[in-house]
């Protein structure tokens, strides 16, 4: 009868469990600027205003960054400590600190009214459309995939020029046993910094020479 009784409970156990829907934690990450395209090129700012970026997002949960699903259907969502935007501006921050540029912080937002206000020889804002990394895994491999898109605005307080640009980048899905939350911080790192490699150096060469 006990072991009647202990197999019931077991079974009421499970069936409680399942009902309770599959386990959602969000996971921390620390995202960072990696250089990514080789060599950087001599800085043409000596000092650069880094203003606001804003979380642009449509259909995303705020501040998370993505999303892993567990073969056992428990989901991890990576949230960055400093938010998606704040994520932003300081690889940004980090790609001219990189290259011995002095950065001012500013609450700049793109506005040409406030540009001249800004002290430096060139201003950064922009805005964060898309930034996703998916992963799901199965009995023998895991998947991956990720997006990024931002629109970066760029102004010369001197000129009064303001210049925007949208950079995509889209790296190709990948298999792997299983992802970890270590290699999910560089997947993310590399693919935000490449973006910011990609677009800046034009901009910066268009509006400072």
């Amino acid at each position: 009868m006990r072991a009647i009784r202990a197999s019931a409970l077991l079974i009421s156990l499970l069936i409680a469990a399942g009902c309770g829907g599959p386990l959602v934690r969000d996971v921390p990450v620390s995202l960072r600027y990696t250089p990514v395209l080789g060599k950087l090129l001599p800085a043409a700012a000596r000092t650069v205003v880094i203003g606001v970026f804003r979380d642009a997002r449509q259909g995303k949960p705020e501040g998370i960054v993505g999303e892993r699903v567990h073969f056992t259907r428990e989901t991890d969502r990576f949230k960055p400590k400093d938010g998606v935007a704040g994520t932003t501006a300081a690889v940004v921050e980090g790609y001219f600190a990189k290259r011995g540029t002095r950065i001012d912080r500013s609450r700049w937002d793109g506005a040409p009214a406030d540009l001249w206000n800004q002290r430096g020889d060139l201003a950064i804002s922009g805005r964060v459309i898309q930034m996703w990394f998916a992963a799901t895994d199965y009995a023998t491999r895991g998947e991956a995939s990720s997006i990024i898109r931002l629109e970066i605005v760029a102004g010369s307080p001197k000129s009064g020029t303001i210049i925007t640009k949208t950079i995509q980048i889209e790296p190709a899905k990948k298999s792997n046993l299983f992802f970890e939350t270590r290699q999910i911080e560089e997947w993310l790192s590399e693919s935000l910094s490449e973006a910011i490699e990609r677009v800046l150096p034009e901009l910066e060469r268009r509006l400072v020479g």
